[in-house]
């Protein structure tokens, strides 16, 4: 059956995501995980990503980003294949990291890009990873949270800015907090449609 064709245009919103091959770990350590970060924000700069969103986890990744080109593809397929080599030589090791193409769901609602951060940074409670987010270092939630850890090429503005209040930050802490209850109504939204897309 023939793949699925990507949707890229200038300006587009995607949720991305990518697991490793055989749902294998992708990062073995704490170097990884920033050697990773490292090669994400070059991806951004090389190809005029805005990411709004991250999360680590053991064996995959989610991130929330805007393209400014139509180059979706070419950016991810850069990412993945540059982190691959650099962990390869790294551990000493060879051959494929990622289980075959990454998963992207379109966003055209950009209403939505909050919910999804929300989704993205909860990953880690609902692994069981932590009790508190803030006590995970491997996502952006405290550059949201508490203004910590923002890497350069991330773009916490635009979410933030949702909020109309004195204190975004905080504003935002309470709405993870209340997201687990409204978790189910967004995957509705995108069942009907809402959000436009599926995962390809």
């Amino acid at each position: 059956m023939a793949r699925a064709w990507r949707i890229e245009y200038e300006g587009a919103c995607y949720h991305l995501l990518s697991r490793g091959n055989e749902r294998r770990e992708i990062f073995v350590d704490d170097a990884d995980r920033v050697l990773f970060l490292d090669t994400l924000g070059e991806c951004c700069e090389r190809f005029e990503l805005e990411a709004f969103a991250y999360v680590l986890m053991g064996n995959h990744y989610h991130l929330l980003v805007r393209t400014q080109r139509a180059n979706l593809s070419r950016a991810l397929h850069w990412l993945s294949g540059t982190y691959t080599r650099r962990f390869n030589n790294r551990h000493g090791c060879s051959g494929h990291l990622f289980q075959g193409r990454f998963k992207s769901m379109l966003v055209e609602n950009d209403a939505y890009m909050l919910q999804l951060s929300c989704y993205i940074h909860r990953n880690p409670l609902r692994a069981g990873l932590v009790e508190r987010l803030a006590d995970y270092p491997w996502s952006s939630y405290v550059a949201y949270a508490y203004g910590r850890r923002a890497p350069q090429w991330l773009s916490t503005e635009p979410i933030l800015s949702q909020f109309k209040v004195t204190n975004p930050k905080q504003a935002y802490r309470q709405k993870v907090q209340r997201y687990a209850d409204e978790e189910a109504h967004l995957w509705e939204d995108f069942r009907h449609g809402f959000i436009m897309g599926s995962w390809i």
